[in-house]
């Protein structure tokens, strides 16, 4: 199959939807891969080793997208619309719950899209396979984030999460802040854990039971915590716990997510209002809708944060596209196995219940539940026997 590789577009995206070794694997499988010139500069990767893995580089982006398959990292912009036409096969993040105009050009297009973020393996451990890597990137980031916006430069309360420790035992630490983190899920794990490794206190909130127990177990075994002497505390995520951790936050991290569908608001206007002056907020749900109240808006690594009700927020939909050479060899490592299945057998691969449920729009009907729910848009299974 002939597969093209557009160079991202959304704001500073730099991730590219494979690597060289990637395409090395796909042409040694018998596909042809087309890359759009300095596709992989943004990650690391020149032309010359795409080509040095069989792959041609083409001029425009045009010319990447005129091809049966193409692969990305994010969901295509507006401008991309024009490259669409049917039976296309998609492969990417398109997080389409919270993206009617994207939906509607791809049902009109009669374009097969195949969704990194709703793709679940239900017998692995990691049930969404290509939503974890970027969750764990999204996770830790996050408190890098957090701690650059609570200098006070940049609006914040001008904490050094950890704080500072006395070699004399009798004295005090300084403050060492503390981090709320709602979700405990692989992306709010992983922004715990980091803030625990900067040495600032961290309180994670969890609606699921069973996770709750898991998390008790596994911060026990936290290393940075133990070296840092940070507190890791695990509570129930109901809205009275929430309201009284807010209270106290100088950084909120929600990760909050339904896979498909549109993020639950689990943090209010009014809980916000209760913040401290020059706190921050961060929402890894923003490419669902967000699950913070106050957050409506998409923002950019440009320009990332805005201020409401004296608390900054960060909506960021791309983050792990700042850190993207570490991002692009985490995702397509995940992502390969599947590009190959796809490119190999076609529609027929959809015989592969991970990647089946992975479509998002098939021949102009919309083939995923919980998306087609969020946008009130008929659900059509796909009819597997006439493929």
């Amino acid at each position: 199959m002939d597969i093209g590789l557009p160079k991202e577009i959304k704001n500073n995206e730099n991730r590219v939807g494979l690597t060289p070794a990637a395409v090395a694997a796909l042409t040694k499988a018998g596909h042809k891969v087309f890359v759009q010139k300095s596709a992989g500069l943004g990650s690391g990767f020149s032309d010359a080793e795409y080509v040095k893995a069989k792959a041609k580089i083409v001029n425009t982006a045009n010319e990447a997208w005129n091809h049966k398959m193409i692969v990305k990292v994010k969901e295509p912009l507006a401008s991309e619309y024009k490259y669409f036409k049917p039976d296309m096969l998609l492969f990417t993040y398109l997080h389409l719950a919270d993206n009617k105009p994207l939906t509607d050009a791809l049902l009109k297009s009669r374009v097969c899209g195949i969704a990194y973020e709703t793709m679940i393996d239900k017998n692995a451990k990691v049930r969404l396979p290509l939503l974890a890597p970027m969750s764990r990137v999204a996770g830790r980031r996050s408190a890098i984030i957090a701690a650059t916006f609570l200098e006070s430069h940049r609006g914040g309360l001008g904490l050094l999460p950890g704080g500072v420790e006395d070699n004399d035992p009798a004295k005090p630490s300084t403050e060492k802040g503390l981090f709320l983190v709602i979700g405990g899920g692989i992306a709010g794990y992983s922004a715990a854990t980091m803030a625990a490794g900067m040495g600032a206190n961290v309180t994670i909130l969890e609606a699921n039971p069973a996770r709750i127990q898991q998390l008790k177990k596994d911060v026990k075994l936290n290393a940075f915590a133990k070296v840092y002497k940070s507190k890791i505390s695990v509570e129930n995520a109901g809205r009275e716990n929430i309201s009284k951790w807010i209270k106290q936050a100088d950084a909120l991290i929600s990760t909050v997510l339904i896979p498909g569908a549109k993020a639950p608001k689990v943090v209010s206007a009014a809980q916000v209002k209760t913040m401290k002056k020059g706190s921050i907020i961060i929402d890894i749900a923003i490419d669902q809708g967000g699950s913070v109240e106050t957050i409506n808006r998409v923002t950019t690594h440009d320009n990332p944060v805005y201020v409401k009700f004296d608390a900054s927020h960060y909506a960021v939909a791309n983050m792990p596209g700042a850190t993207p050479r570490t991002s692009t060899v985490a995702l397509v490592n995940a992502t390969t196995k599947f590009a190959i299945e796809i490119a190999s057998k076609g529609l027929k691969s959809f015989a592969c219940p991970v990647i089946f449920s992975g479509v998002n729009t098939f021949r102009g009907c919309l083939t995923n539940e919980s998306v087609a729910k969020a946008l009130k848009i008929k659900y059509v299974p796909i009819n597997t026997s006439k493929l």
